[in-house]
Order: C-alpha cells, then sequence, then structure tokens
C-alpha cells in the first residue's frame, strides 16, 4: 500500500513548485526572477521525491486512491505544463521540458523494473546508460562538425553603415545654457530663417537633457528625442513644406521657438528697457522708459546698466514672466508672442521699490479696457485724488535771543569706553534691519547685532525685516543663506569654534560678525 504522511506533503510540495516554475518563466513574475526559478524548481523537486516514495513504499500499490492520485498529480502538471507553453516569454522552456523528460522517463522505467522484475534491473539500467551517453555524443558531434552546425551560431554580417556625406549647408540653432530655467532665453536664434535646402542643427549647449519636438502635431514632423548635454539633432528638410515651424522643448513646455523655411523671416522689432545705474538705491530712477506701449509679437530687451544684481518679474498674482537674477551687463529677452493684450507691472523681487509696467497692444494699438490689467482685465483704476491745495502758511516771527553777559565755558569730560563682555548664547537672532538696502553708511546697524557671540553647536538666525531681498554670506563661503525675501528667516548652526566674517552679496556694504566660543 502506498504511504499517505509521504504521498501528502508530496503532492503539495509538487504542485506549489510546478506552478512557481510556470509563472516565473511565463514572464508573469519579473521580481528576484533568477531567485524564483531556483526555489520553484528545487521545491518542485523535492515534492517528487516525497511522493515518489509514498507511492512506491511497499511496492506500487493498484488501490483506487493511488490511481486518483496519480490522475490528480497528471492533471496539475499537464495544466502547468500547457500554460507554460502558451504563456511563456522565455525561449528556454522547450530546452526546460526536454531535461525534464529525459530525467522522468528513465526514472518511471527504472523503478517499474526494479519492482517488477528486479532480475531486469542491472540491463535496462545500463541500456539507458549507453542510449544518454549516445545521444549526447551525437548531437554534440553533429552540432559541431555536421552539415548544419546548428550548435556553432552563424557569422553575424555587419553592415557598414554607410553616412551620407553632408551636401546641403546647414543652418546652426542653439539650445542656450540655463534655458530649462522658465523665463530665461532658450533657443537662439528664437526665430531662425532656414534658405530652401539648407540643413538645419541643433546643439544642446546647456546641461540639461531637452528636445526640439514639432508643436503643432505634438512630434509627428519632426522629434529629435532626448538630447542630452552636447549632443545634436540634425533635420534634413528636403521634406519640408515652404512655411513657419513652431517647436518646444517636451522636457520643458515653456521653452519655445519656431523656424521659417524657404522664405525670409520677419524682423522682429525690439523694445530697450534700460536698468540704470545705481537704481538699488531707494528712491532713484529705475527702469528707462518706466512705462512703454508694446505692439504683441515686438520683443522687449532689459539690460542691466547697474553694478548690482537685479530682475524683471510679472507684479501678478500668477506671474507671466521672470528674468531670474540678471547680473550687471546681462540682458534678458521677453518674446510678447505668447502673452495677452493688456498692462503688465513688473517689479526687481531684489529691490521690490523698482517698478515699472509696459503696455501690450495689438497691431492697430488697440487693447484692453482703459485701466484694465493682463491679471484682472475687469479692474478699472480709482478715480484720480485731485492734489491737495497748498495752505498759505504764516510765517511766525522769530524773537531774538540775547546771549548771557558772561559765558560759562564748558570744560570737556574725557570718556572712558568700558568693554562689556558678551556671554555666547546657543540661539542668537540677527535682524537685516530695514532701511539698509539704500543706506550704505548703516555701518553696525546693517545687522543686528552686527557682532553676534554663539555657542559652539548654536544656532544663528538671520530675519529680513527690510522691504529688500538680502543675504547672509560668510566671506570664505563657509555658510551662505542665497536670497532672503522680505519677512523670511534664514538660520544655521556653528558647530566649530572661530570668528566668521559675513556681508549681503547684493548690498555688499552690510557686514557682520559671528563670533562662536
Amino acid at each position: 500500500m502506498s504511504n499517505w504522511d509521504l504521498m501528502m506533503p508530496g503532492m503539495g510540495l509538487t504542485a506549489i513548485g510546478l506552478a512557481g516554475v510556470t509563472i516565473s518563466y511565463a514572464g508573469i513574475a519579473h521580481t528576484f526572477i533568477d531567485g524564483m526559478h531556483a526555489l520553484t524548481g528545487l521545491t518542485m523537486f523535492i515534492g517528487l521525491i516525497f511522493l515518489g516514495a509514498g507511492i512506491l513504499d511497499g511496492g506500487v500499490s493498484t488501490s483506487n486512491r493511488a490511481k486518483a492520485t496519480t490522475l490528480v498529480v497528471l492533471a496539475i502538471s499537464l495544466s502547468f505544463g500547457a500554460a507554460a507553453l502558451i504563456f511563456n516569454s522565455i525561449t528556454s522552456i522547450p530546452t526546460f521540458i526536454g531535461v525534464m523528460l529525459i530525467i522522468t522517463v528513465p526514472a518511471i522505467v527504472m523503478a517499474y523494473v526494479s519492482m517488477k522484475m528486479p532480475q531486469y534491473a542491472k540491463p535496462v539500467g545500463l541500456i539507458f546508460v549507453i542510449a544518454t551517453g549516445a545521444a549526447i555524443s551525437a548531437y554534440v558531434g553533429f552540432g559541431l562538425y555536421g552539415p548544419s552546425q546548428y550548435l556553432v551560431p552563424p557569422p553575424e554580417e555587419v553592415e557598414e553603415e554607410k553616412v551620407a556625406a553632408p551636401t546641403a549647408p546647414i543652418t546652426s540653432i542653439s539650445i542656450l545654457k540655463g534655458s530649462a530655467v522658465q523665463g530665461a532665453p532658450d533657443y537662439e536664434p528664437d526665430m531662425a530663417t532656414v534658405p530652401a535646402g539648407n540643413n538645419i542643427e541643433w546643439t544642446n549647449d546647456d546641461d540639461v537633457t531637452h528636445t526640439v519636438t514639432s508643436s503643432v502635431d505634438a512630434g509627428a514632423t519632426f522629434d529629435s528625442g532626448i538630447m542630452n548635454g552636447g549632443a545634436k539633432y540634425l533635420l534634413d528638410t528636403s521634406k519640408l513644406q515652404p512655411g513657419t515651424y513652431e517647436y518646444i522643448c517636451i522636457v520643458h513646455p515653456w521653452m519655445t521657438a519656431s523656424f521659417v523655411y524657404g522664405g525670409e523671416a520677419p524682423a522682429v522689432p525690439t523694445i530697450e528697457i534700460s536698468i540704470l545705474k545705481d537704481s538699488a538705491i531707494q528712491g532713484n530712477p529705475d527702469y528707462d522708459p518706466d512705462t512703454v506701449q508694446v505692439t504683441k509679437g515686438d520683443a522687449i530687451v532689459w539690460t542691466n546698466n547697474d553694478p548690482t544684481m537685479h530682475t524683471v518679474t510679472h507684479a501678478g498674482d500668477a506671474p507671466k514672466f521672470d528674468s531670474s537674477i540678471i547680473n550687471a551687463g546681462e540682458t534678458f529677452k521677453l518674446d510678447t508672442s505668447t502673452l495677452e493684450l493688456g498692462k503688465y507691472d513688473y517689479l526687481c523681487i531684489v529691490h521690490p521699490w523698482m517698478t515699472a509696467s509696459f503696455d501690450l497692444v495689438d497691431s492697430s494699438g488697440e487693447r484692453l479696457a482703459e485701466g484694465a490689467t493682463a491679471t484682472d482685465p475687469n479692474s478699472v483704476p480709482p478715480e484720480e485724488v485731485p492734489a491737495e491745495i497748498p495752505v498759505e502758511e504764516t510765517p511766525i516771527e522769530e524773537i531774538p535771543v540775547v546771549p548771557a553777559e558772561t559765558p560759562v565755558e564748558e570744560v570737556p569730560v574725557e570718556e572712558t569706553p568700558v568693554e562689556v563682555a558678551v556671554a555666547p548664547a546657543e540661539l542668537v537672532t540677527v535682524d537685516m534691519a530695514a532701511g539698509t538696502a539704500s543706506n550704505t553708511e548703516c555701518g553696525d546697524e546693517c545687522f543686528v547685532p552686527s557682532t553676534a557671540h554663539v555657542t559652539v553647536g548654536g544656532t544663528v538666525t538671520w530675519k529680513n525685516s527690510d522691504t529688500a531681498a538680502h543675504t547672509a554670506t560668510e566671506m570664505e563661503s563657509k555658510f551662505d543663506s542665497s536670497i532672503v525675501m522680505s519677512g523670511a528667516e534664514y538660520s544655521y548652526t556653528f558647530e566649530e569654534a572661530g570668528t566668521f566674517d559675513y556681508y549681503c552679496i547684493v548690498h555688499p556694504w552690510m557686514k557682520g560678525k559671528v563670533i562662536v566660543g
């Protein structure tokens, strides 16, 4: 009789192992795929050992239960085997099945012969061994040296790529460095003129990835794919019809440009606006012109003629443009073709008292309702308040003061400064004082206190009480707050003792010191 204590776990392990092997080789489970192959295959073989030992314990059982068990095992094996053949995505499945059959068939025959005809066990086993050796020898021999040589992969014929020599002239366009920042210049030229017959080559001069993708049809006309820093994309224009083609970077969709193929592009008028020298000082003239009318489609170029950094930032709730930091001598170009008609107020976020505006109108000179802005077309400016009528002041007659007959000579008293030792604290707050952006002589009152004493491991917090943006930057870059906007703050923890001098890089006359000890 069969041993059910062995057969039951054998059936379970076999079924689980076979299911795991099928799932693994079918490509359904991709996590630790090699480990699943090994583990499920081992589980299946262990289950077969238990199952075989249970069935053959005490001889081959012919009971109905043994027959039913055999049919269940065969059903599981065939169902999962069929699933493996149908759903598999791995070409080694036929080889795996062949190896299993090579092991299974001789094992079944040898087990049966050993139980029923033990006197033939050795001859039958010897026959299997000789047959297996002959089959392997024939397979390897004919595979390596036979006429087909199916074990030897045929040599791959590598076709040399024929690179056609560029015969057409090339129009070059640059993807500018820093163009990934929204509002920064992106393509140069932004509107290119490509003569008929010229190809176009874009070069990514930025450090990040970009694309050149036709925007009307989402890349159907041309698409560079991902261009890493330094990569180039050459567009064959032989299939293009004369006309204007707009394109974008799908990684940074605010980067837009166009080219005119087969014709002359209309010159884009440019409005020049100057950021005036010393405009960082509150009350000084800042932008020139301060207000200007611009036709939609024209370009506006701001040039920073001040030694201090500035920005050109739309003052709306959802800014339509932002130049980011414009250093001395640099420019910022704005394409107005994507903006709506209306009035646009802008400012410098580093020096927020610097404000100006431009009116965007159409070619007929019309824009939104008088007084409306681009952020609120329905807004109407309040009625102008008439200037106050000056009140004539009546001068007060001054009464002359008669000096005393005998002046008393004052003897100056020399004051001896008293040094007060300041104990270092764990938490210190430094105030970026109001008005320091325009007060170049604030001295020790730019940062209050100008000398902060803090313990090792203590923290200093700088709070910006000014209306302008500031920084707290150590002279040797041990710490740097970057831009601290009005009302914001920056904290730094000092882990080592020493004296640290710092300043504001936007307003370099603002200086302070931190003593850590």
